[in-house]
């Protein structure tokens, strides 16, 4: 009985030893990772033909993110989310922004879920009310369940939040007209498995339209018309639900209908997967439509760690246009703005020959991976472009960025090796001790 024991506790104590290494060697890699990611510098690229203006909006130290903005009755409206950090919180709230400029804006309201955490906002003007959607999340993971909203006759009181009626388990993106008699809002269900249309007249009650897609991990979608009056709708597709290294078979889903907007043409495209999209249209000088997006971009792209939609990969903020919108659409990259980390979710509004953006990112210069973007605290950019120098780069776009995340390979690769080490002067040390024991 002894010598069982004697032999369990050697057992244990064994046990608690790996254990203990294995926590260590963990430490060490991502404590690794982590200094990479901090000392690196930033590699976005800018195209120079770009002519704009930058500033930082919001910068508390908090996780700000998911913003909107827009133009109402001789105002600019600002939203975004104040978060402890990407993950799902009661503490989130969104902040409401009103002013005569962008560089001049005053808190109006603040909106919250008691008990819950809160997302995605997005203006929405119909029948000259101004409405707030926004997402209503529960836990700490980002899997938002349901729509709310609230509405506005005068953009400085507004209602009761309520639920959208009559569409539990539906998430909405932002709602668009080109008639501003109907207007149409994309949604995704709350288990990212399928795609629909909605339309309403008043903002209060939706409709089905049709179902656009029923692709795997899908979410975030959306629209915008075309001249022809044919719809235009992206959505972000995982492939599957979120994994940690992404998966080589996400991407962008592109899908097109003419009126009534009932069949749906499906393609997927693989330069990006676009999350927070935001699409917009222009008609340069011979009043020609060019279909812009503003949207999440990885440049770092493999089949290993960093697949599409991988936390260890950079992000980025960057511009695109669709392109063969006649035959296959595609996306075409323009170029990244000033971002890193935890980025993207933006809002665009269009004055004149001035295009108004507004996103959040992570410290820009600064090249984080996603998964320390995450936790640390983000702020809220806000751009003043020339959309003559939007139609120039797009004519003379960058070449998407593509490149192996070396620098992580090289961590990896050092953390084993050190591992290797570790174990190997353990077993010699081991081997030693048993074999003097022997001679004894």
């Amino acid at each position: 009985m002894i010598h069982m024991n004697k032999k369990l506790k050697t057992v244990i104590k064994r046990f608690f030893q790996g254990l203990l290494l294995v926590i260590f060697f963990f430490l060490v890699l991502v404590g690794s990772l982590v200094l990479c990611w901090v000392v690196r510098p930033n590699t976005a690229q800018v195209n120079d033909r770009l002519d704009f203006i930058i500033w930082d909006a919001i910068s508390n130290s908090r996780h700000n993110a998911n913003t909107d903005m827009c133009y109402w009755n001789g105002s600019y409206y600002f939203i975004y989310a104040n978060q402890p950090g990407n993950q799902g919180s009661t503490t989130t709230f969104l902040s409401v922004n009103k002013g005569p400029t962008l560089h001049n804006l005053t808190q109006i309201t603040t909106l919250n879920v008691p008990g819950e955490d809160i997302r995605d906002p997005k203006f929405a003007v119909i029948k000259n009310q101004l409405f707030i959607y926004y997402l209503k999340n529960r836990g700490f993971i980002a899997d938002p369940y349901t729509t709310a909203f609230v509405n506005s006759s005068d953009g400085l009181h507004f209602s009761t939040a309520r639920d959208v009626s009559g569409l539990e388990g539906w998430c909405f993106w932002r709602p668009k007209t080109n008639d501003n008699i109907t207007w149409y809002d994309t949604a995704y269900s709350a288990t990212q498995s399928e795609i629909i249309l909605l339309s309403t007249t008043d903002g209060f009650t939706w409709t089905k339209v049709s179902s656009v897609s029923n692709a795997s991990g899908s979410s975030e979608p959306e629209l915008t018309f075309l001249a022809d009056k044919r719809m235009l709708v992206s959505i972000r597709v995982e492939a599957q639900m979120d994994t940690i290294i992404g998966s080589v078979n996400a991407g962008t889903g592109l899908a097109i209908a003419a009126p009534p907007y009932k069949t749906w043409n499906y393609t997927l495209d693989r330069l990006t997967k676009l999350d927070g999209p935001n699409l917009f249209n222009i008609n340069d000088s011979l009043n020609n439509p060019h279909y812009f997006a503003l949207g999440r971009f990885q440049p770092d792209v493999d089949s290993v760690f960093t697949a599409s939609g991988s936390v260890f990969s950079r992000k980025r903020t960057s511009l695109f246009e669709f392109v063969n919108l006649s035959t296959r659409p595609t996306l075409k990259y323009i170029s990244d703005l000033p971002s890193s980390g935890d980025t993207s979710y933006g809002g665009v509004i269009i004055q004149g020959d001035r295009l108004y953006m507004c996103y959040y990112s992570s410290d820009p210069t600064k090249d984080y991976g996603w998964l320390l973007g995450m936790i640390l605290p983000s702020d809220i950019y806000m751009v003043n472009m020339s959309i003559a120098s939007l139609f120039d780069a797009a004519a003379h776009p960058l070449t998407p960025p593509f490149t192996l995340p070396w620098d992580n390979y090289i961590v990896v690769a050092a953390n084993a090796g050190f591992i290797s080490l570790v174990l190997f002067w353990l077993v010699r040390k081991h081997s030693k001790k048993r074999n003097s024991v022997d001679l004894e």
